[in-house]
């Protein structure tokens, strides 16, 4: 599955996820930026603004997107979001706003994480 095959409610939940993980530090890390941008540019510049403009509408707290999150019930969309989320969020490995964001994440979707070696 690729980004363009999720739903737009999924890929709104993909968008929201991610802003919340850039968002949760200081400063946003080049490999943020670029994860980000790899997203962009699957979705096109237009779709990306019109997908984050909605998140930015629906998501005015941690809740919401929780709330949000949990609607999301297929299992290929569930693992191609987390998997996007904790690759980003694995570039800054010292927040933990994110890591428990993305350990409730990994509990409600009951996904299985394996990192592999480098």
């Amino acid at each position: 599955m690729e980004i363009v095959d999720l739903k737009r409610d999924e890929q709104i939940a993909l968008v929201g996820l991610i802003e919340f993980v850039a968002e949760s530090n200081a400063t946003v890390t080049d490999e943020e930026v670029q994860e980000i941008s790899q997203i962009v540019d699957a979705l096109g510049p237009d779709k990306y603004r019109q997908l984050a403009e909605a998140a930015d509408e629906r998501f005015a707290n941690e809740a919401s997107l929780k709330e949000h999150l949990l609607g999301v019930d297929r299992p290929e969309a569930r693992e191609l979001i987390y998997g996007i989320a904790l690759d980003m969020a694995l570039s800054d490995t010292e927040n933990l706003r994110h890591s428990e964001m993305l350990d409730w994440l990994r509990e409600q979707w009951d996904i299985s994480v394996k990192i592999a070696p480098v």
